[in-house]
């Protein structure tokens, strides 16, 4: 028979690579969070249960750049810490972290997620209606100015330029003879 040649075989061999390469991360992962536990197990409890929405945030987050997991992340992470630093400037054992993490604690640690949600939803759209409002005020800005350049050099300086009058640095450039024998 004739050698038959696989075509998928550069697809398959980033496939393979791009599968050892998340081999390798959650191997990481997990030997950092095997010796967390080993060491510090108290605050590792209180991490696990605190940043629980930090988790569901990262596992349903669909934006490119995971930026919902950030943002929750980061104010998530602002309403655990007080108890984390309550768990080592005190008595730093499993039963105190498991005696912290009463309906009041959590409270404020999800509290502190869905705060972070709240801003991923709405900062955007506040934004974009500031930079829409600053844009609407610079366009009035330029109209203006081109309103006094056209009353002070005539209606000609606002007309149309040809693309064509252009060169690839988007200077103008002089009319050539054969312009003149077009025209």
């Amino acid at each position: 028979m004739a050698n038959i040649i696989d075509t998928n075989e550069p697809a398959q061999d980033a496939q393979s690579a791009q599968r050892g390469r998340g081999t390798r991360n959650i191997t990481w992962i997990l030997a950092v969070i095997g010796a967390l536990m080993a060491i510090a197990l108290p605050t590792m409890i209180i991490l696990f249960f605190g940043m629980l929405p930090t988790m569901v945030a990262f596992i349903i987050d669909r934006t490119k750049g995971k930026s919902a997991t950030f943002t929750v992340c980061g104010i998530n992470a602002i309403g655990t810490f007080p108890y984390i630093m309550s768990l080592w400037t005190e008595e730093n054992t499993i039963d105190a972290a498991m005696n912290m993490l009463d309906v009041f604690t959590l409270l404020i640690m999800y509290s502190s997620a869905a705060f972070g949600w709240m801003l991923f939803m709405t900062a955007p759209p506040i934004i974009s209606s500031f930079i829409e409002v600053m844009q609407q005020r610079r366009i009035a800005t330029l109209r203006a100015q081109q309103k006094t350049l056209i009353d002070e050099w005539g209606p000609s300086v606002a007309a149309l330029v040809e693309a064509e009058s252009f060169d690839e640095d988007h200077k103008p450039h002089a009319p050539s003879s054969e312009d003149d024998e077009n025209d």
